[in-house]
C-alpha cells in the first residue's frame, strides 16, 4: 500500500462527500477509490468511513483522522510549491467559487488575461447565486465574494468596490414620485436581494456619517440578477451595483436617486483558507485579482 496515495484519496473522500466525486478529481475509477480506502482502513485497523446506498459518513476516527491528515497533505502540497517555485514557474490547478454577478460581468473576462500570464496555471470556475460557500469543505481555493468578510474564519483580501445606485424606471417615479431622503424609501416598493448581507436595511453615508433604513417589499431575492430584471421592470426601486446598472442608467432605462446621500458601496473580496504557506498558484491568482480590480469604483 502507498500510503500518501491512500491519505490522499481518503481527504478528497471525506471532502467531496463521495467515491465517485473523488475519482473524477484524482483521476481513478470508483473501484479504485474503494480499494484506496479499504486499504488505508486495514493498515490502520478502523473503520473510517460508513458507507450506505445512498451517502457516505465519517465516522469519529474517521474525523479525527481527516482533520489531522488534511493539515499534513496541506503541509506536503505547500512544500512542494515551495520546491517548484525554486526552479519552475507557477503552476497547478486553481479552483475558483464566484457570484454570478461578479463572474459574469467581471472576472470571467478577466480569466484568460491570467493564464495568458500563467502558462503553466489552469482554473476551474464555478458561479453560484449563494452568498455562503464551503471554502474548504468544497475544496475551492478561492472564493470572490461582495460584501464585508470581517467574520469569516478565512483570510480575506480585499479586491477593489463596486459602487452601488439606488434606481427604478422613469415610470415607476412617475406613478410614486422619486423620494427625496433615504427614510422615505419606507414609503415604496422595494426590490430585495441578498447579495449583501442586510436584505431588509439599506446603508448610506451621509453628511454626519454612515447610517441605514429600513426597506419593505413584497419580493425578495438571493439573485442581484433577479433583483435587476424586477427593478428594470418597474416592480419597485433597487439598491444595485454598477456592474449591472451602468448602461441601463446610460440610456435611460433606469434612474439613479439619492445620490447625494451615497449609498454604501460593496466592497469585492477574495477568501482562501488559513495556510502557513498560501500556495504560489493562489497567490498569484489573488495578486493578479487585485492589480486588476484596486481602481477606487467600479
Amino acid at each position: 500500500m502507498n500510503l500518501f496515495t491512500a491519505m490522499r484519496v481518503f481527504e478528497r473522500v471525506a471532502t467531496l462527500g463521495g467515491l465517485s466525486a473523488a475519482g473524477r478529481e484524482l483521476g481513478m475509477s470508483s473501484t479504485a477509490v474503494s480499494r484506496h480506502l479499504k486499504e488505508l482502513e486495514d493498515e490502520l485497523g478502523a473503520r473510517l468511513v460508513n458507507r450506505t446506498t445512498r451517502k457516505l459518513n465519517l465516522t469519529e476516527v474517521g474525523r479525527n483522522y481527516f482533520e489531522r491528515a488534511k493539515v499534513l497533505l496541506d503541509e506536503i502540497d505547500e512544500l512542494q510549491d515551495t520546491a517548484r517555485g525554486l526552479h519552475s514557474h507557477t503552476r497547478g490547478l486553481v479552483k475558483v467559487s464566484c457570484s454570478n454577478v461578479l463572474g459574469h460581468t467581471r472576472i470571467t473576462t478577466l480569466i484568460p488575461k491570467f493564464l495568458r500570464e500563467n502558462p503553466f496555471v489552469s482554473v476551474e470556475f464555478n458561479l453560484t447565486s449563494r452568498y455562503v460557500v464551503g471554502v474548504v469543505e468544497e475544496g475551492y481555493d478561492v472564493a470572490i465574494r461582495f460584501g464585508d468578510q470581517s467574520d469569516s474564519v478565512l483570510i480575506a483580501r480585499r479586491l477593489g468596490q463596486v459602487r452601488n445606485y439606488v434606481c427604478a424606471t422613469p415610470s415607476y417615479f412617475e406613478r410614486h414620485g422619486r423620494p427625496a431622503h433615504p427614510a422615505e424609501l419606507a414609503g415604496h416598493e422595494c426590490v430585495l436581494s441578498n447579495y449583501a448581507k442586510s436584505i431588509g436595511t439599506w446603508p448610506f453615508q451621509g453628511h454626519d456619517g454612515p447610517f441605514s433604513v429600513p426597506v419593505r417589499s413584497r419580493v425578495s431575492t438571493n439573485s442581484v440578477e433577479a433583483a435587476y430584471q424586477m427593478t428594470l421592470a418597474g416592480f419597485g426601486i433597487g439598491n444595485l451595483p454598477s456592474l449591472l446598472v451602468d448602461d441601463a442608467l446610460r440610456t435611460g432605462r433606469l434612474e439613479a436617486v439619492l445620490q447625494e446621500y451615497r449609498p454604501v458601496s460593496s466592497p469585492i473580496y477574495a477568501l482562501y483558507p488559513h495556510r502557513t504557506y498560501v500556495p504560489a498558484k493562489v497567490r498569484a491568482f489573488v495578486d493578479f485579482l487585485i492589480r486588476e480590480l484596486s481602481s477606487d469604483l467600479i
